[in-house]
């Protein structure tokens, strides 16, 4: 039977986590390494409904998108906050895993699941972050259509509600980029290769810049840029452990109706 370590290390080998931002507590967050497990869940944030969904088949390991804990804490306590679900996984016997801004790098991983879905070609990364140590995050690749045509594309994956799009939508996009999850930070570095970047999070100031570099923005939202990456995981942890896994990525963190 697997451990909690077996399925970290196994995992590891397809996400590189030395490739995650030096700030990204990425790797096994809460429990026992040496724990066996049986089951595995796969979630894209530890929220309430994700709580209540493992306490109705507790697994021995959580691996989660988003990591739980950010920052350091001196007090873990039953309530609803982020401590709160690191006290519940804890009491329940569920360690945690995470793979965050290392699998948006790797290859097969959330940056690529979200270019293919848009259907671009010859894909390559961009993105690398020397500063904070982040490896090749984006995805850049041929689209060939218009700045309309790609709004209709994100339309049919992720429905129309909560889309903003920046830019003349006739201008023909040669090529566009795709950053999962907030990406607006990388707005100069897309302006670079692309004429389009597709992310999430843009601020109006950073929308101002990016159409100063001529760059059209198309945000969908946090979430729904990372929704396709999630699936690639599930898919990942299956192949990394013979321990049954349960999909629980369903469960999106959703902020905004």
């Amino acid at each position: 039977m697997s451990t909690v370590a077996d399925i970290a290390g196994a995992l590891a080998e397809k996400t590189r986590p030395e490739k995650a931002a030096s700030w990204d507590p990425v790797g096994v967050q809460l429990g026992d390494p040496q724990a066996s497990v049986e089951t595995v869940a796969v979630c894209h944030e530890v929220t309430e409904e994700v709580i209540a969904a493992l306490r109705e088949g507790t697994p021995g390991l959580l691996v989660t998108y988003h990591p739980l804990l950010f920052s350091p804490t001196n007090r873990l306590l039953a309530g609803r906050s982020v401590e709160s679900r690191a006290f519940s996984l804890i009491s329940m016997g569920v360690s945690l895993l995470v793979t965050h801004t290392d699998f948006d790098a790797a290859p097969g991983g959330a940056a690529d699941a979200l270019a293919h879905l848009l259907d671009l070609r010859e894909i390559r990364a961009f993105g690398e972050d020397e500063e904070d140590g982040t490896g090749q995050i984006g995805r850049v690749g041929e689209f060939g259509a218009s700045l309309d045509a790609l709004d209709a594309r994100l339309s049919d994956a992720f429905g129309h509600t909560g889309l903003r799009i920046s830019g003349d939508r006739d201008r023909h996009l040669e090529m566009v980029a795709v950053v999962p999850g907030s990406g607006s930070h990388l707005i100069p570095a897309a302006a670079e290769v692309a004429d389009a970047l597709v992310t999430g999070d843009v601020s109006h100031h950073r929308t101002v810049e990016a159409a100063d570099l001529g760059l059209a923005i198309a945000d969908p939202g946090h979430v729904a840029t990372e929704r396709p990456g999630l699936e690639a995981l599930v898919e990942i942890v299956r192949q990394v452990t013979d321990a049954r896994v349960i999909d629980l990525t369903h469960l999106d963190p959703q902020t905004w109706s």
